[in-house]
């Protein structure tokens, strides 16, 4: 098939990547902050299963959902960016800095949560979306009513539950008075930014006249910066205020955060469901505007632009039809086109690293071939 083919051509461009690029197969820049933050929220979040259970039995189950995205997947990318962010200030290793991390982490899990209601996607990480699950549990229970209604309500709630939690993990990091306000500032303008362009997203997909500025801009918002960005700001915060380190942060994070960002756009049209966790129709169907989807439409021919232009925002699409996206967007050049925006922007992350001082410029580096050359 078509589609098996273009993904298998994305797969191989990957693997071809100079190997200097690319990450190890174990990331020490990852693990060395995975591993303690993955122990913190595994204890916190039992015990807000638990605190949940003692209000009353039936909230268990929704407990249960938050708590199993939250500690048996993601790579806990956000976490590494506040840790190495903190260390980018020239300051030692401090614990302080890994539950505000893992507070990142879990408002991270509150945002997929209702991405999946607004994207109305059927699985993420390789297991039913919290709708989906809650929508079984209406079944399973014997409730009246619409159980696919109840799943998104439900969801909605879960997600909120999530929000509120990350804010109570974040207050109970011990860190100094100074330093959590410090630190506090940024969560707050992060948490904005990331509800501000999901917003911005929602429009762009009902917009016949976006433009790739436009869907940049996006990009940035929902994703560079909040993956990247602030969660940079956020760990050197705590250690505190220097602009030209702050600086060397903001230009290394937007860049690597759109790279991101883009390398996400691709995976959402090529990539394989069975690794990324996710179904590779939801971005038509939902007519997203990405960058690599705009400048498909920009570079292809008018009858290719008509058949791209009837797929998108078509929730009657099916695997077929998006072998037919793929073909458009491979031939026209636009899938290589961004694989070459990708390159720029690592390039221009790298440079910002300069004054960067060691462990974590090497950290940085790591996790930037992390973001670009990812497969999930």
């Amino acid at each position: 098939m078509l589609g098996s083919t273009a993904r298998a051509e994305t797969a191989a461009r990957l693997a071809s990547c100079r190997t200097s690029d690319r990450p190890a197969e174990r990331l020490e820049a990852l693990d060395t902050v995975r591993v303690p933050v993955d122990v913190l929220l595994k204890a916190f979040m039992g015990e807000q299963v638990s605190g949940l259970s003692r209000l009353d039995p039936a909230l268990e189950r929704i407990g249960r959902e938050i708590a199993d995205l939250v500690c048996l997947g993601g790579k806990r990318l956000r976490p590494a960016f506040v840790y190495w962010g903190h260390r980018a200030t020239g300051a030692d290793h401090l614990d302080g800095v890994l539950h505000a991390a893992a507070a990142v982490e879990l408002l991270h899990n509150f945002a997929l949560v209702h991405d999946d209601v607004m994207d109305r996607s059927v699985w993420r990480r390789g297991r039913p979306a919290v709708h989906v699950a809650l929508a079984n549990v209406h079944a399973e229970d014997g409730l009246a009513g619409d159980a696919g209604w109840f799943g998104v309500s439900g969801a909605i709630l879960a997600g909120d539950l999530a929000f509120v939690w990350s804010d109570r993990l974040f207050d109970e990091a011990p860190l100094s008075a100074d330093a959590l306000a410090r630190a506090r500032q940024v969560f707050t303008e992060l948490r904005v930014e990331v509800m501000a362009g999901q917003y911005l997203d929602l429009r762009l997909a009902g917009s016949d006249a976006a433009t790739e500025p436009d869907a940049l801009h996006v990009a940035l918002l929902k994703s560079g910066r909040y993956t990247v960005t602030r969660p940079l700001q956020l760990g050197a915060a705590i250690g505190g205020v220097d602009p030209a380190l702050d600086a060397a942060l903001v230009g290394y994070g937007d860049a690597i955060g759109l790279a991101f960002q883009l390398r996400d756009d691709v995976l959402g049209l090529y990539g394989d469901p069975g690794t990324t966790g996710k179904g590779a129709l939801e971005d038509l169907r939902e007519g997203k505007r990405t960058v690599l989807i705009l400048r498909a439409m920009s570079l292809c021919g008018p009858a290719e632009r008509q058949d791209l232009s009837g797929l998108l925002g078509n929730p009657g699409i099916g695997e077929g039809d998006a072998d037919r996206a793929r073909e458009i967007v491979r031939d026209c050049g636009a899938l290589e086109s961004v694989e070459r925006l990708m390159d720029v922007y690592q390039e221009q992350a790298r440079a910002h690293l300069a004054t960067v001082p060691r462990p974590a410029r090497d950290a940085l580096v790591e996790l930037a071939d992390l973001a670009l050359f990812r497969v999930v």
